[in-house]
Protein backbone atom coordinates (compact mmCIF):
# COMPACT_ATOMS: atom_id res chain seq x y z
CA UNK A 1 0.00 0.00 0.00
CA UNK A 2 1.11 3.02 -0.87
CA UNK A 3 2.18 5.65 2.39
CA UNK A 4 4.14 8.48 3.37
CA UNK A 5 5.43 9.30 6.34
CA UNK A 6 5.45 12.70 7.65
CA UNK A 7 7.05 14.03 10.08
CA UNK A 8 7.46 17.21 12.47
CA UNK A 9 11.50 17.99 12.96
CA UNK A 10 12.08 19.83 16.59
CA UNK A 11 14.40 22.64 16.27
CA UNK A 12 17.38 23.45 18.71
CA UNK A 13 16.21 24.19 22.45
CA UNK A 14 12.83 24.61 21.30
CA UNK A 15 13.60 27.08 19.47
CA UNK A 16 11.59 26.64 16.31
CA UNK A 17 10.16 24.11 13.94
CA UNK A 18 9.89 22.66 10.59
CA UNK A 19 7.47 19.46 8.68
CA UNK A 20 8.18 18.04 5.66
CA UNK A 21 7.18 14.90 4.03
CA UNK A 22 9.08 11.33 3.51
CA UNK A 23 8.68 7.26 2.37
CA UNK A 24 9.98 4.60 3.09
CA UNK A 25 12.84 3.30 0.95
CA UNK A 26 14.14 -0.16 2.25
CA UNK A 27 12.77 -2.28 5.10
CA UNK A 28 15.87 -1.27 6.91
CA UNK A 29 14.23 2.16 8.34
CA UNK A 30 15.71 4.28 5.74
CA UNK A 31 13.33 7.33 4.80
CA UNK A 32 14.16 9.33 1.98
CA UNK A 33 13.30 13.01 1.81
CA UNK A 34 14.54 16.35 0.69
CA UNK A 35 17.99 17.80 2.14
CA UNK A 36 15.50 21.36 2.99
CA UNK A 37 13.49 19.51 5.02
CA UNK A 38 16.76 18.55 7.81
CA UNK A 39 19.28 21.25 6.97
CA UNK A 40 19.64 22.56 10.47
CA UNK A 41 17.88 20.18 12.49
CA UNK A 42 19.22 19.30 15.82
CA UNK A 43 16.89 16.95 16.34
CA UNK A 44 14.24 14.69 14.24
CA UNK A 45 11.09 12.89 15.02
CA UNK A 46 9.31 10.63 12.08
CA UNK A 47 5.67 10.30 12.98
CA UNK A 48 4.21 7.42 10.69
CA UNK A 49 0.88 6.84 9.50
CA UNK A 50 -0.28 5.01 12.49
CA UNK A 51 0.69 7.92 14.79
CA UNK A 52 3.68 6.36 15.93
CA UNK A 53 6.96 8.20 16.22
CA UNK A 54 10.60 6.81 16.33
CA UNK A 55 13.51 9.64 16.74
CA UNK A 56 15.16 9.88 13.19
CA UNK A 57 19.00 10.04 12.45
CA UNK A 58 20.11 11.48 9.28
CA UNK A 59 22.36 8.77 7.33
CA UNK A 60 23.44 11.79 4.83
CA UNK A 61 22.17 14.20 2.72
CA UNK A 62 23.26 15.69 -0.70
CA UNK A 63 22.32 19.72 -1.55
CA UNK A 64 23.25 19.14 -5.37
CA UNK A 65 20.08 17.74 -5.73
CA UNK A 66 17.86 18.15 -2.68
CA UNK A 67 17.86 14.95 -1.08
CA UNK A 68 18.63 12.98 2.25
CA UNK A 69 18.09 10.08 4.09
CA UNK A 70 17.04 9.35 7.34
CA UNK A 71 17.08 6.52 9.64
CA UNK A 72 14.80 4.91 12.25
CA UNK A 73 14.87 1.85 14.13
CA UNK A 74 11.50 1.11 14.08
CA UNK A 75 9.43 -2.39 13.93
CA UNK A 76 9.26 -4.15 10.65
CA UNK A 77 5.91 -3.97 10.69
CA UNK A 78 5.87 -0.41 10.50
CA UNK A 79 8.74 -0.94 7.60
CA UNK A 80 6.92 -1.09 3.73
CA UNK A 81 9.13 0.37 1.32
CA UNK A 82 7.57 1.87 -1.52
CA UNK A 83 8.62 0.27 -4.69
CA UNK A 84 10.67 2.79 -7.34
CA UNK A 85 9.46 3.65 -10.91
CA UNK A 86 12.11 4.55 -13.50
CA UNK A 87 11.21 8.00 -14.22
CA UNK A 88 12.44 7.75 -18.03
CA UNK A 89 9.27 5.70 -18.86
CA UNK A 90 7.48 9.05 -17.52
CA UNK A 91 5.05 10.66 -20.14
CA UNK A 92 3.18 14.30 -20.39
CA UNK A 93 -0.07 13.59 -19.54
CA UNK A 94 0.54 10.59 -17.09
CA UNK A 95 -1.67 10.66 -14.04
CA UNK A 96 0.15 11.08 -10.72
CA UNK A 97 -0.93 11.26 -6.79
CA UNK A 98 1.35 13.51 -4.18
CA UNK A 99 1.39 12.27 -1.05
CA UNK A 100 2.34 14.59 2.07
CA UNK A 101 1.46 16.59 4.59
CA UNK A 102 1.05 19.98 3.44
CA UNK A 103 0.53 22.74 6.44
CA UNK A 104 0.72 20.01 8.60
CA UNK A 105 -2.15 18.09 7.57
CA UNK A 106 -0.84 14.43 7.35
CA UNK A 107 -1.21 12.07 4.55
CA UNK A 108 -3.25 14.22 1.75
CA UNK A 109 -3.58 12.88 -1.41
CA UNK A 110 -3.96 15.45 -4.37
CA UNK A 111 -3.95 13.69 -7.78
CA UNK A 112 -3.67 15.16 -11.20
CA UNK A 113 -1.14 14.57 -14.55
CA UNK A 114 2.20 15.08 -15.43
CA UNK A 115 2.72 18.30 -16.93
CA UNK A 116 5.81 18.50 -18.53
CA UNK A 117 9.58 16.50 -18.29
CA UNK A 118 13.18 17.74 -18.39
CA UNK A 119 12.59 20.68 -16.17
CA UNK A 120 15.17 22.44 -14.24
CA UNK A 121 15.13 23.15 -10.69
CA UNK A 122 17.77 24.97 -8.61
CA UNK A 123 19.51 22.82 -5.79
CA UNK A 124 19.88 24.20 -2.36
CA UNK A 125 23.49 25.28 -3.56
CA UNK A 126 22.31 26.63 -6.69
CA UNK A 127 23.69 23.59 -9.10
CA UNK A 128 20.91 22.84 -10.96
CA UNK A 129 18.60 19.48 -10.51
CA UNK A 130 17.80 18.15 -13.71
CA UNK A 131 14.76 16.77 -15.64
CA UNK A 132 12.37 17.55 -12.89
CA UNK A 133 9.19 16.35 -13.54
CA UNK A 134 6.58 19.15 -13.67
CA UNK A 135 3.16 18.20 -12.20
CA UNK A 136 -0.19 20.31 -11.44
CA UNK A 137 -0.95 18.19 -8.54
CA UNK A 138 -1.49 20.54 -5.75
CA UNK A 139 1.93 20.79 -3.56
CA UNK A 140 2.09 22.99 -1.28
CA UNK A 141 4.77 23.54 1.89
CA UNK A 142 4.74 20.66 3.72
CA UNK A 143 4.73 18.39 1.21
CA UNK A 144 8.16 18.81 0.57
CA UNK A 145 10.19 15.47 0.47
CA UNK A 146 6.79 13.87 0.02
CA UNK A 147 5.89 11.44 -3.26
CA UNK A 148 4.81 11.53 -6.55
CA UNK A 149 3.46 8.27 -7.25
CA UNK A 150 2.35 7.70 -11.06
CA UNK A 151 -0.99 5.68 -10.98
CA UNK A 152 -0.09 2.03 -10.30
CA UNK A 153 1.42 3.41 -6.82
CA UNK A 154 5.08 3.23 -7.97
CA UNK A 155 7.49 6.60 -6.90
CA UNK A 156 8.15 8.80 -9.94
CA UNK A 157 9.19 11.39 -8.12
CA UNK A 158 10.22 13.00 -4.41
CA UNK A 159 8.05 16.81 -4.69
CA UNK A 160 10.05 19.20 -4.17
CA UNK A 161 9.40 23.03 -5.23
CA UNK A 162 6.46 25.00 -6.57
CA UNK A 163 6.74 27.55 -8.81
CA UNK A 164 3.99 30.29 -6.82
CA UNK A 165 3.38 34.27 -7.23
CA UNK A 166 1.23 33.79 -4.09
CA UNK A 167 3.37 31.52 -1.97
CA UNK A 168 0.48 28.51 -2.55
CA UNK A 169 -0.24 25.88 -5.11
CA UNK A 170 -0.48 27.58 -8.05
CA UNK A 171 -0.54 24.15 -10.10
CA UNK A 172 3.07 24.56 -10.95
CA UNK A 173 5.31 21.69 -9.01
CA UNK A 174 8.51 19.85 -9.57
CA UNK A 175 9.66 16.73 -8.43
CA UNK A 176 12.81 15.38 -8.49
CA UNK A 177 12.88 12.02 -10.85
CA UNK A 178 13.15 8.94 -9.32
CA UNK A 179 15.99 8.14 -11.51
CA UNK A 180 18.00 10.82 -9.87
CA UNK A 181 16.14 9.69 -6.34
CA UNK A 182 17.44 6.06 -6.27
CA UNK A 183 21.10 6.47 -7.09
CA UNK A 184 21.75 9.35 -4.81
CA UNK A 185 19.74 7.36 -1.53
CA UNK A 186 21.93 4.47 -2.44
CA UNK A 187 25.49 6.35 -2.45
CA UNK A 188 24.21 8.46 0.51
CA UNK A 189 22.90 4.68 2.26
CA UNK A 190 26.26 3.11 1.40
CA UNK A 191 28.63 6.10 2.01
CA UNK A 192 26.38 8.96 3.36
CA UNK A 193 27.76 10.88 0.87
CA UNK A 194 27.69 11.39 -2.94
CA UNK A 195 29.78 13.14 -5.37
CA UNK A 196 29.01 14.74 -9.30
CA UNK A 197 30.79 15.38 -12.10
CA UNK A 198 31.62 18.87 -12.33
CA UNK A 199 32.56 20.96 -15.47
CA UNK A 200 33.30 24.36 -14.60
CA UNK A 201 31.49 26.72 -16.61
CA UNK A 202 28.96 28.85 -16.94
CA UNK A 203 26.85 28.19 -19.81
CA UNK A 204 23.41 29.30 -21.95
CA UNK A 205 21.88 28.33 -24.84
CA UNK A 206 22.75 29.87 -28.17
CA UNK A 207 21.90 29.54 -31.91
CA UNK A 208 22.95 25.73 -32.49
CA UNK A 209 24.80 24.35 -29.31
CA UNK A 210 25.57 25.79 -25.97
CA UNK A 211 27.38 28.99 -25.42
CA UNK A 212 30.09 29.40 -23.12
CA UNK A 213 30.03 32.06 -20.49
CA UNK A 214 33.01 31.99 -18.00
CA UNK A 215 35.15 29.20 -17.26
CA UNK A 216 36.57 28.67 -13.57
CA UNK A 217 39.82 28.71 -12.80
CA UNK A 218 41.18 25.48 -11.98
CA UNK A 219 38.52 23.86 -13.03
CA UNK A 220 38.16 20.70 -15.66
CA UNK A 221 36.98 22.89 -18.42
CA UNK A 222 40.26 25.49 -17.59
CA UNK A 223 42.59 21.99 -18.19
CA UNK A 224 41.07 21.29 -21.06
CA UNK A 225 41.45 24.54 -22.88
CA UNK A 226 38.04 25.76 -23.42
CA UNK A 227 37.40 29.44 -23.24
CA UNK A 228 34.51 31.84 -23.14
CA UNK A 229 32.35 31.76 -26.30
CA UNK A 230 32.81 28.83 -27.39
CA UNK A 231 29.82 27.22 -28.49
CA UNK A 232 29.35 23.02 -26.98
CA UNK A 233 27.45 21.47 -29.61
CA UNK A 234 27.96 18.18 -28.62
CA UNK A 235 29.09 15.57 -25.91
CA UNK A 236 30.38 11.85 -26.74
CA UNK A 237 28.79 12.26 -30.32
CA UNK A 238 25.36 13.40 -28.82
CA UNK A 239 23.84 16.49 -30.00
CA UNK A 240 23.37 19.51 -27.23
CA UNK A 241 20.62 22.03 -28.52
CA UNK A 242 20.31 23.81 -24.63
CA UNK A 243 21.69 24.72 -21.42
CA UNK A 244 19.38 22.38 -20.20
CA UNK A 245 20.35 19.16 -22.22
CA UNK A 246 24.12 19.79 -21.33
CA UNK A 247 24.07 20.03 -17.61
CA UNK A 248 21.37 16.84 -17.73
CA UNK A 249 24.19 14.66 -19.97
CA UNK A 250 26.82 16.25 -17.18
CA UNK A 251 24.82 15.22 -14.21
CA UNK A 252 24.63 11.51 -15.52
CA UNK A 253 28.56 11.41 -15.30
CA UNK A 254 30.67 10.60 -12.59
CA UNK A 255 33.76 12.41 -11.58
CA UNK A 256 36.47 10.89 -13.21
CA UNK A 257 34.64 10.42 -16.29
CA UNK A 258 36.46 10.80 -19.66
CA UNK A 259 33.93 12.50 -22.43
CA UNK A 260 34.53 14.49 -25.55
CA UNK A 261 33.06 18.14 -26.21
CA UNK A 262 32.94 18.59 -29.82
CA UNK A 263 32.87 23.00 -30.20
CA UNK A 264 33.06 25.43 -32.42
CA UNK A 265 35.26 28.43 -32.14
CA UNK A 266 35.84 30.93 -34.58
CA UNK A 267 34.17 29.25 -37.21
CA UNK A 268 36.24 26.45 -36.77
CA UNK A 269 34.95 23.08 -35.01
CA UNK A 270 37.08 20.76 -33.00
CA UNK A 271 36.92 18.05 -30.33
CA UNK A 272 38.39 19.02 -26.42
CA UNK A 273 38.97 15.72 -24.28
CA UNK A 274 37.72 16.76 -20.51
CA UNK A 275 38.18 14.40 -17.29
CA UNK A 276 35.23 15.65 -15.46
CA UNK A 277 36.08 16.77 -11.92
CA UNK A 278 33.84 16.79 -8.77
CA UNK A 279 31.71 19.34 -8.15
CA UNK A 280 32.97 21.78 -5.33
CA UNK A 281 30.34 21.77 -1.73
Amino acid sequence: QSQSSPYPFGGGGGSSQAQGSGFIYDTKGDIVTNEHVVDGATSIRVTFWDGSSYTGKVVGTDTSTDLAVVHVDAPSSKLHPLTLASSSGVHVGDGVVAIGSPFGLEGTVTSGIVSALHRQIDAPDNFPIANAIQTDAAINHGNSGGVLLNLNGDVIGVTAQIESDSGGNDGVGFAIPSDSVRQVADGLIANGKVSHAYLGVSIQTSNGGVSVGSVRSGSPASRAGLRSSDVITSLDGTSVKTANALEALISAKKPGDHVTLTIRRSGATRSVAVTLGTRPS
